[in-house]
């Protein structure tokens, strides 16, 4: 049975079309005499370049090959999903399109779910500078943090190549640019999860197109949603909105909380407060916040009923035996 096994590798894709020629090639070069078969998606998010034509030719050459053309850029998250939607194997292993990590370690990959792991991330070792740099404090700092919130405890959550199980896989729903905490979101299904090193290797062409500016703003802000949708997942019935925040709640709030110590400190120094407009600011704002922090957080779960339309399930089936 382990012959008719089959794998789907996911490439996203954004004006790569110096480097997703050989992408190809060298993944076509590795699975020629695997044991296994295989399926490559490759998912064309918005390009500008000729990167479609590239996809195209090899999907027109090649049967392994299968391309994805998304109407316009949708971002990673988007790409993803597109490609697992569409993947029928056995295992579902992501690659980036620029060769960042060596195409061999996709075998190493496979050979940890054989050995009974559903997801499989990769640590890139050596990139900004082997971890002496400041981004990569920060990106270290973040992971704490994020390890803290989910308790999935990975080195490098951005890492392009990672692996799952089909089943982990198509209960993924990955919104906005959510893509970055998949080892998190898996977790809800309480998986086997490996990590090990891979060499990291700069890119020789292009740059990346999913590299935003205010990435770690972003992050934080991410982590908010992160926080409520993975204890909603794990409870759904004790998910409390007022023990979560949000960004423009935070702001508000925190800005009638600062007025409200500022007049605090007047009324200790003798000076009088009661007929002071700013008591009023201050009680109103932070009220407002925390309504506001609420309704964003309905609001995000409104937005996963809308799509998911209540299909998804609270729990994940390894094995059944009949």
């Amino acid at each position: 049975m382990e012959k008719n096994k089959l794998i789907s590798i996911v490439i996203p894709c954004v004006n790569e079309e110096e480097n997703i020629n050989r992408t190809l090639d060298g993944i076509l070069n590795l699975i020629k005499d695997h044991k296994y078969s295989f399926e490559i998606i490759v998912v064309n998010d918005g390009s500008k370049d000729k990167t479609w034509e590239v996809i195209r030719r090899y999907a027109n050459t090649h049967h392994e090959v299968k391309g994805i053309n998304l109407m316009t850029n949708f971002g990673q998250s988007a790409a993803y999903m597109a490609g697992f939607d569409l993947a029928e194997g056995d295992y579902v292993i992501t690659v980036s399109a620029d060769l960042e990590i060596p195409l061999e370690n996709i075998s190493k990959v496979i050979d940890y779910l054989d050995d009974g792991y559903d997801f499989v991330n990769t640590n890139r070792v050596g990139r900004w500078g082997g971890g002496k740099s400041g981004r990569a404090k920060q990106s270290g700092l973040a992971n704490k943090i994020i390890g803290k919130v989910s308790g999935v405890y990975v080195k490098d959550r951005g890492s392009g190549m990672k692996g799952l199980r089909r089943n982990i896989a198509k209960n993924l729903k990955l919104y906005g640019e959510m893509h970055r905490f998949i080892p998190d979101y898996v977790s809800v299904y309480g998986p086997r999860i490996v990590e090990f090193d891979v060499e990291f290797k700069d890119r020789d062409f292009g740059q990346s197109y999913y590299k935003g500016h205010k990435r770690t703003f972003k992050v934080l802000l991410d982590i908010v949603t992160l926080f409520f949708m993975l204890y909603f997942s794990r409870k759904p019935f004790k998910a409390m909105p007022g023990r979560l925040f949000g960004f423009t709640g935070a702001v508000v709030s925190g800005i009638g909380g600062l007025i409200a110590l500022y007049l605090l400190i007047l009324k200790i120094i003798g000076q009088s407060i009661g007929n002071r407009p700013l008591l009023t600011l201050s009680v109103l704002l932070i009220i407002v916040g925390i309504q506001s922090i609420m309704l964003g957080m309905l609001g995000e779960l409104m937005m996963r009923v809308y799509f998911e339309s209540s299909n998804k399930k609270t729990y994940m089936i390894r094995e059944i035996v009949e």
